[in-house]
């Protein structure tokens, strides 16, 4: 996948830190199937994150669909004991498939605020 241009990047990147700000969130990522960063808040955030966490995700994804017979991967969270939650939330905008992936505070929403952003997304990719 490749990432999308330099104009929608900015655009991009308002989406998540939109997103970001809206649901209150410890980061959001925005990342291709090959763990490559699109945009990213904080900016600085460490682009070993979202490989880490794409890498992970899609070997559950295809574990899931081939032992269980499972549809293709939509969502998946990872929940810490004091409550922090790792959600990856899979699309496809404009021919490219992409993980957006939110680190939630205890007890903080998510899913209002991330399908907001990926209709965003699918709108400035299309």
């Amino acid at each position: 996948a490749q990432p999308p241009k330099s104009g929608q990047s900015a655009t991009l990147k308002d989406v998540m830190r939109s997103m970001y700000e809206a649901g209150q969130f410890k980061a959001a990522i925005l990342a291709s199937l090959d763990g490559l960063p699109i945009a990213t808040e904080p900016p600085d955030l460490d682009p070993q994150v979202a490989a880490a966490t794409v890498a992970m995700l899609r070997k559950v994804g295809s574990d899931t669909q081939e032992q269980l017979g499972m549809a293709e991967l939509d969502e998946a969270t990872i929940r810490s004991r004091d409550g922090v939650r790792l959600v990856c939330r899979c699309l496809t905008a404009g021919g490219q498939e992409m993980i957006l992936i939110a680190i939630v505070s205890p007890g903080g929403y998510y899913r209002r605020v991330t399908g907001r952003a990926i209709r965003q997304i699918a709108q400035l990719l299309s």
